[in-house]
């Protein structure tokens, strides 16, 4: 349904034009110009039975399914079949188009092509101007050739597009689909005493539970995923490869994209309270849109994986948060920690009472404690790492059966060992291998990493053995060791975290002097010098 509807300069979104920025170019034209109509279409959206679809997302809330947020308008908007146009007296363009959904949390704009001049713009925002998202251009379109609008929380808002007279070619848009999202789960309209969105077992990432995972805890991301199915939410981790080239790499799960490869992604860092209060309040302000599948499978036999790799510009205060998650894929297990955002919620953890293998060895079952119980898994927790004793990612969620109110359901993570060559397939879109040991190193385990390079989790060695030190560590394999040691010449020999020499080296043991490791590929090493009665070792780590 198309009808007119007017829109006018409140006290509210002219306070809103003087301080939101200072750079009018950023703005939407009809903002800051008097030559433009307040009379815009406005298309309405079909209504939304928003109890049906919460009564529906119940009935699968154990069918390790992701966790539903919102459903689609599927509509096909164009320049040419929708909005006024209007052609301002200096020649330019103005496009507008209204689309109100009633009763949505949130709405976001699915372009499927988007195709616009140097110049032009193109803005989304709220009836009433309160906010503004954009400006929106070629370079914001995802490398898949699609592109999707920021949030609007509102039930309606208005797309304009300005294109200049003198442009170089006139720009094309279509509009696939209009989100609208019916669960408040950035919490945005609740009340103190509705914002407990999961159940009330776990605890947040500040409790003291938390103590010794910190970095960890900065692995695990909420990802909302928006495709042709809807809106959804899962959870992820950033991780680590054997290169510790800061790759953004995110571990989830594959029914967390419903088998749709033209899925786009969100990231969101830091979403968690700042004390151990189950009711404190956080923001979901640290965010970066768009991301890419990297592997993934999850039919037959296949261990429920997803490896996706982060597109979007990070911001420098996320990367300060950033920690890159180690894995093992021995094969083995040892109870370490859950850490998850159930039913979309504040970061949480929850403490494993056992791990054990199942499902024709592809799948990790934990079993939680009931009495106390320190927590569970829930919907939304999809695709969440399982971290080992050691603090390595172990698996990923794929389904269970608990819940706070059923702790002694079962959940089933697909292992990594498993998803590594996923059975041997050929296809490297089907696999974990060829992306986090692109080197074909052979290593079984890594550590994980700061975004500053700092390696956490390496063992240390016992205190009597004599160390020297390895500067710059980590470098690109170029060294210099500086050190006591009891002899004039030496042997200098190289282990990979196995045990295996790669190397050994006839040295001259001066106070310091300088190395060549350019043939190793990134990784850590183990670098051990034989002086006459003495053994010296230290770590050293490889990264390009």
């Amino acid at each position: 349904m198309m009808k007119k509807v007017f829109f006018f300069l409140t006290v509210l979104s002219l306070a809103w034009i003087a301080n939101a920025q200072e750079n009018a170019n950023d703005l939407p034209y009809s903002f800051t110009h008097k030559d433009v109509s307040y009379s815009i279409d406005e298309m309405t959206m079909p209504a939304v039975d928003r109890e049906a679809l919460l009564t529906e997302d119940a009935q699968n809330i154990k069918n390790g399914t992701p966790m539903r947020i919102g459903i689609n308008h599927h509509v096909g908007y164009t320049f040419d079949n929708s909005g006024r146009t209007d052609i301002l007296s200096n020649g330019a363009k103005l496009w507008r188009l209204g689309i109100k959904s009633e009763g949505a949390i949130s709405m976001s704009v699915y372009f499927s092509q988007f195709n616009i001049p140097e110049g032009a713009t193109l803005h989304v925002y709220n009836g009433d101007r309160s906010q503004v998202t954009g400006t929106y251009t070629n370079a914001d379109i995802q490398q898949n050739g699609i592109l999707v609008s920021d949030d609007i929380d509102d039930d309606n808002l208005i797309i304009e597009y300005y294109e200049p007279a003198d442009v170089l070619f006139h720009g094309t848009i279509q509009i696939d689909r209009i989100s609208h999202r019916y669960r408040d789960i950035n919490k945005i309209s609740m009340s103190d005493d509705e914002k407990a969105l999961s159940g009330s077992c776990h605890f947040n990432v500040s409790c003291p539970e938390g103590n010794g995972w910190r970095d960890q805890i900065n692995s695990v991301v909420r990802i909302e995923i928006s495709n042709s199915a809807g809106n959804f939410l899962c959870t992820g981790a950033l991780i680590n490869n054997t290169r510790y080239d800061k790759t953004f790499y995110v571990l989830s799960a594959n029914h967390c994209i419903n088998n749709d490869m033209s899925s786009t992604f969100k990231f969101f860092f830091k979403y968690e309270t700042t004390s151990c209060d189950v009711y404190e309040y956080g923001f979901a302000n640290q965010w970066v849109k768009g991301g890419t599948i990297v592997a993934t499978d999850g039919l037959n036999n296949s261990s429920d994986f997803l490896l996706l790799k982060i597109t979007g510009s990070m911001s420098r205060v996320n990367m300060d948060n950033v920690f890159f998650a180690g894995w093992d894929v021995s094969g083995a297990a040892s109870v370490g920690m859950a850490i998850h955002h159930p039913a979309g919620d504040f970061k949480k953890l929850s403490i494993p009472k056992s791990v054990s293998s199942s499902y024709y060895n592809s799948y990790w079952t934990t079993s939680w404690y009931v009495n106390p119980q320190k927590g569970c898994t829930e919907q939304g927790s999809s695709g969440s790492p399982l971290f080992n004793a050691k603090k390595l990612i172990i698996g990923d969620l794929s389904n269970g059966t608990s819940s706070c109110s059923e702790p002694w359901g079962n959940d089933n993570y697909g292992k990594l060992s498993y998803s590594w060559t996923n059975n041997n397939n050929y296809n490297n879109a089907k696999k974990l291998k060829p992306w986090l040991d692109p080197d074909n190193t052979g290593v079984t385990w890594i550590p994980g990493m700061r975004y500053d390079g700092t390696i956490v989790g390496v063992e240390q060695y016992d205190a009597d053995i004599r160390t020297f030190n390895i500067f710059p560590n980590p470098s690109t394999g170029q060294v210099s060791i500086q050190g006591h040691f009891d002899a004039e010449q030496g042997v200098c020999n190289v282990y990979n975290m196995m045990g295996a020499k790669l190397g050994s080296y006839n040295v001259n043991l001066e106070p310091t002097f300088s190395m060549s490791f350019n043939d190793l590929p990134s990784g850590i090493y183990v670098v051990e010098i034989l002086g006459d009665t003495h053994t010296y070792k230290s770590k050293m780590v490889i990264t390009r």
